[in-house]
């Protein structure tokens, strides 16, 4: 760990102490005294990561190791009203620091017997945070899957750790590529397991959509940085002499993209659509680090870490802006209008991928995702409901915006962390048409659909709380939680 990464981890640990000290006829929320230690923190890191871009040192790393502390602040200052008068604030404020203390640990670690200790130290804490989200049977249900999942993840991860350690001698990063034969096989496996589990992926991921019964401040923490850990550790063992670990976590990815895409539009309630939406978004990071794009992946953590806590922090006026969106009178939308500003869009994207020469990179297939997500903004907005000036410029914003993303975003990201691809880029292909497929089907109607629809709502809905009590089985509304759970099956 460099001296910043070290300072960053005390100033977080000084948080976490200093959320516990009871701070008498103070105006603020209990453990609100965490946020100024937090903020220090988050100048240390800050300061780590322009050293690493002056020195070019590990800045993967550095910029995940900012985007979680930053974040953490964020939210802690969000929870100074959220939180007001609950008695679990100072435990919120404290295991808050905490989470990100293990997390910068684990990001920031030069080998990987410190990796490991900030993973669990990070695992741990946000199961017990998890558990503040209530006494009621979901959140019990919520820590047990979680704890079951994460735990195999840990265990796997250990259990790596210590392959390396009987093969090389060493726990440092530079000696993974000395592994071979079963060893390298192991560690790719054990790895990629520790992975999935983090990331809520196919198949340890219905601990995710139980989560939803945590606090929203305790959300917006899981969802923008918690899951994300799962490309930084694909990416510290890329070195491994294996394709057995990039296949297991390219296939999970694939397989939760796309099922928990059409599960989050099976689901009522607005924070169980953002947690299916932060599976399929995990789904898309470990199929971009099973093809070696591991700078895209972690631009795309990126994105999603601040676009996910925002829209969590947010999910409490989430209802007041439907309800307003449907008060508006709905006026028909115009088809000229949705080809030309997705056609608009698709061209200039392909034509910054010819003219970059990207074609040839290893996170090219990947752009036929960003594309098609830009053209479907494009027609969206050609077909709305403003002037066709206003329209015309938002659209050729958009087309710049994927123009930018081409051109500058790929070639930086994949100049920060590049590895050659394990799995072909026909995978990705492959997931692309069956994804359209889906999507083409969720908009029709008959057997086949219902079907998808059935299989959706029971991958995206949160299991129910085992064993029940006879008195919630007698008496539904007496079970704390969403009514689903006090029914009989």
């Amino acid at each position: 760990m460099s001296i910043f990464s070290l300072l960053t981890v005390v100033a977080l640990l000084i948080a976490a102490v200093a959320a516990l000290v009871p701070r008498a006829g103070s105006r603020r929320t209990d453990g609100f005294a965490a946020v100024w230690p937090t903020g220090a923190a988050t100048i240390l890191a800050a300061a780590g990561l322009s050293r690493a871009i002056a020195e070019r040192l590990d800045l993967a790393g550095a910029v995940v190791m900012v985007l979680v502390v930053a974040l953490t602040l964020v939210v802690q200052v969000f929870a100074d009203r959220h939180l007001r008068g609950d008695p679990r604030a100072r435990v919120f404020f404290a295991l808050s620091a905490l989470v990100a203390a293990g997390s910068t640990v684990a990001v920031s670690a030069d080998s990987v017997v410190l990796l490991a200790a900030g993973w669990s130290t990070a695992t741990f804490t946000m199961l017990v945070l998890i558990g503040t989200g209530g006494r009621g049977p979901q959140t019990r249900a919520a820590v047990r899957r979680a704890a079951v999942a994460l735990a195999t993840g840990d265990l796997a991860l250990w259990a790596a750790v210590a392959v390396v350690l009987a093969t090389t001698g060493s726990a440092g990063f530079e000696n993974l590529t000395a592994l071979t034969g079963a060893p390298a096989v192991a560690t790719g496996v054990l790895v990629a397991l520790a992975a999935i589990a983090r990331a809520g992926s196919f198949p340890l991921h219905r601990w995710l959509a139980a989560t939803a019964a945590t606090t929203t401040p305790a959300s917006a923490l899981l969802h923008a940085g918690f899951v994300n850990a799962g490309a930084i550790l694909v990416l510290r063992f890329a070195e491994v002499p294996s394709i057995a670990g990039p296949w297991i976590v390219a296939v999970a990815g694939a397989v939760t993209m796309l099922c928990a895409s059409v599960a989050m539009l099976t689901r009522p309630d607005v924070k169980g659509r953002l947690v299916q939406s932060t599976a399929a978004q995990m789904g898309f990071m470990l199929l971009a680090c099973g093809l070696g794009a591991y700078g895209v992946a972690l631009v795309h953590v990126l994105g999603h870490a601040l676009f996910k806590a925002s829209l969590f922090l947010g999910a409490g006026s989430a209802v007041e802006r439907a309800v307003a969106a449907r008060s508006r009178a709905a006026t028909p939308g115009s088809r000229l209008g949705a080809v030309l500003g997705a056609g608009v869009v698709l061209v200039g994207g392909g034509a910054a991928m010819v003219a970059g020469g990207i074609l040839t990179h290893t996170a090219a297939v990947l752009l036929l995702f960003v594309l098609a997500t830009a053209g479907v903004a494009g027609g969206r907005i050609g077909a709305g409901r403003g002037t066709i000036g206003i329209r015309a410029v938002l659209v050729a914003l958009v087309a710049v915006a994927i123009v930018g993303y081409v051109l500058l975003v790929v070639p930086t990201a994949e100049a920060l962390a590049h590895a050659d691809a394990a799995v072909p880029p026909l995978f990705a292909i492959a997931v692309f048409v069956v994804a359209g497929l889906l999507a083409m089907l969720t908009r029709t109607h008959g057997r086949a659909a219902d079907r998808l629809f059935a299989f959706a709502f029971a991958w995206g809905r949160a299991p129910l709380p085992s064993p029940r009590s006879a008195a919630s089985i007698a008496h539904p509304t007496a079970a704390r939680g969403p009514l689903e759970y006090g029914r009989t099956s």
